[in-house]
C-alpha cells in the first residue's frame, strides 16, 4: 500500500513538472510574438503623420476663424492684412476757397470795390502712414494740391474705419483734422499785390469714403473721395492804409483719390 502511494506521488510530481515547463514555453512564445508584432502595429511614421495632420488641422481652424484660410499658403488674400500701412495717393481736386465765406476788399482798401471769388482746380498728391486695428485706424497724412496761382498744403491726422467682413472689396470711411497753408501766393491772389509779406494759414476738417481692394497679401489699392472744409486766414501789412491787414475765408475742397498701399507688418 505504501509502495503504491509513493508511485502515485512520483507520477503526480512528474506530471506537474512537465505541465509547468509547457506553460513557460507557451508564455515565452507569446512574448516573442507580441514583441515582433508591436512595431508593425504602431510605426513611428504613423505617429509623425498623425501629429502632422493634427497640426495642419489646428492651423486651418485658426484661419477659418479669421475668415481667410488661404493667407498662409497663397500670396493673394481676400482680406487686407497687416497692422502698419504706408500709402501714396493721387487724384483730381477742385477748391472753392470762398464758398462759405469771403470778404469785401472795399472795406479795407479804398477803391478796391470787390468781393473775390476764388475757384481753382488741379491735381493733388499725398502720402500717409498709420496703424490699422481690427476695425479702427489712425494715421498721419500729407497732401499737396497744385493750383494756379497758388498751391494748397495739408497736413494732419486721419481716423478711419475699414470693414473687412466684406471680402475682396472693403468699404471704408474716414475723418480728418488738418493744418493748411498756401505756397506760391495767398488764397486771395489780389492780396499778393496789395500786401507786403502776406502769409496764409488755417485749418480744416474732412470726411471721406471709398473702397479698398486687396491685390496681394502685402499690397492693396483704394478708390474714394474726400470733402474738406478749409478755413484760411490771410495776414500782411498794407502800405495803402499803413496798417496790418487780417481777414479770412472758408471754402470747400472735393477730391477724388487713388491710393496704392503697402502693408509691411
Amino acid at each position: 500500500m505504501a509502495r503504491l502511494i509513493m508511485i502515485l506521488c512520483a507520477a503526480l510530481l512528474v506530471a506537474s513538472t512537465v505541465e509547468a515547463q509547457d506553460a513557460a514555453e507557451t508564455m515565452e512564445t507569446a512574448g516573442e510574438a507580441g514583441a515582433s508584432e508591436a512595431p508593425a502595429t504602431e510605426p513611428v511614421a504613423v505617429e509623425e503623420t498623425s501629429a502632422g495632420e493634427a497640426s495642419v488641422a489646428y492651423e486651418d481652424q485658426s484661419h477659418v476663424e479669421e475668415g481667410d484660410p488661404d493667407c498662409l499658403t497663397k500670396v493673394y488674400c481676400k482680406v487686407v492684412k497687416g497692422m502698419l500701412w504706408i500709402e501714396g495717393t493721387i487724384g483730381p481736386s477742385k477748391f472753392n476757397a470762398t464758398k462759405f465765406r469771403s470778404f469785401n476788399l472795399l472795406e479795407d482798401f479804398p477803391g478796391a470795390g470787390l468781393t473775390p471769388q476764388v475757384i481753382v482746380k488741379g491735381p493733388e498728391y499725398g502720402a500717409a502712414i498709420g496703424a490699422q486695428f481690427k476695425l479702427f485706424s489712425i494715421g498721419a497724412r500729407f497732401k499737396y494740391a497744385k493750383y494756379d496761382p497758388f498751391d494748397l498744403v495739408t497736413a494732419g491726422l486721419d481716423f478711419g474705419f475699414l470693414i473687412k467682413q466684406v471680402p475682396f472689396v472693403h468699404p471704408y470711411a474716414r475723418f480728418g483734422l488738418y493744418y493748411n497753408t498756401t505756397r506760391g501766393g495767398t488764397v486771395i491772389p489780389v492780396l499778393d499785390q496789395l500786401l507786403d509779406n502776406p502769409k496764409t494759414n488755417g485749418g480744416g476738417a474732412s470726411i471721406g469714403a471709398g473702397i479698398r481692394v486687396p491685390v496681394i497679401k502685402w499690397i492693396s489699392i483704394a478708390l474714394g473721395f474726400d470733402y474738406t472744409f478749409v478755413a484760411l486766414y490771410v495776414k500782411g501789412f498794407s502800405s495803402a492804409t499803413n496798417a496790418d491787414f487780417s481777414n479770412g475765408t472758408i471754402g470747400g475742397e472735393i477730391a477724388g483719390t487713388f491710393a496704392l498701399t503697402i502693408h509691411p507688418i
